[in-house]
């Protein structure tokens, strides 16, 4: 038996998984921080202790690091793709943070099926929907997974929208948004056809942008969002309505720019 697998545990248990995540932590505070000057605005805490999925958008191998030191429940555990554990140093790192590996070769439902297992143990669950890095300024050069996230709506599971602004360069403020955590629900008697479910991944994804103040255009974007307002229902978890934030609504991002009144 491989020593990473001897009682489901990583290889050095669970003391030796808390040191390494104390030990990355300090690093990124001691070298990546006062380099970057990273920030984060908004709510980046767990909107309950059921399990629920993170989503942003995705451009430097940074981006969970930053996520993760600024998130800092133990629950969250992004997913990487299987074959970064092949370099053992780093998928041991990757344990210690509780990552989990996913085959990128599976369909979206077994994908979806191993996430809600994941959150059945109140996990939550970090993924990015485009599946890998995009270049900035090439926002929709790559197609979001749309039946991760209508899995995610029809299961009603509570997400955690996060906009990334990815100034990465020598005190950039690369930017974090974290938008108040919200569930997606069909309305009543709606359903989602594959070509419907592409264009709802689409105006999600438009919006993870937006959080950002990135665009994300496309001829389409109008479309997409009058299905989604007329198909997808929106609730706010853990906020009142009048609450003041310094992160925009998700639920209120117009293709115009605009934040709805």
């Amino acid at each position: 038996m491989d020593n990473s697998e001897r009682g489901g545990k990583p290889f050095g248990g669970e003391r030796l998984s808390r040191v390494i995540n104390i030990l990355v932590r300090t690093l990124v505070a001691l070298f990546l921080w006062p380099f970057y000057l990273p920030r984060a605005v908004g709510n980046h805490r767990p909107p309950s202790e059921d399990g629920c999925v993170l989503i942003a958008n995705h451009h430097n191998f940074l981006d969970p690091i930053f996520i993760t030191f600024f998130f800092t429940s133990r629950r969250l555990c992004f997913i990487a793709k299987k074959e970064i554990y092949n370099a053992k140093l780093l998928g041991r790192i990757l344990q210690a943070f509780g990552s989990i590996p996913l085959d990128r070769s599976i369909s979206d439902l077994q994908a979806s099926k191993l996430i809600l297992s994941k959150i059945v143990q109140k996990k939550i669950v970090g993924l990015f929907p485009q599946g890998t890095r995009v270049p900035a300024g090439e926002a929709v050069s790559v197609e979001p997974h749309a039946g991760l996230i209508y899995y995610a709506i029809r299961r009603e599971i509570p997400i955690i929208p996060v906009g990334i602004d990815p100034r990465y360069r020598f005190l950039g403020r690369p930017r974090y948004v974290f938008a108040d955590s919200v569930v997606l629900r069909l309305r009543e008697g709606e359903k989602l056809n594959p070509s419907e479910q592409r264009m709802v991944a689409h105006e999600i994804m438009r919006r993870l942008y937006a959080l950002a103040g990135l665009s994300y255009v496309r001829g389409d974007n109008g479309e997409n969002e009058r299905l989604f307002n007329r198909k997808i229902e929106i609730a706010v978890l853990g906020a009142p309505q009048n609450r003041k934030t310094d992160a925009p609504s998700f639920a209120s991002l117009t293709s115009d720019g605009d934040e709805q009144k």
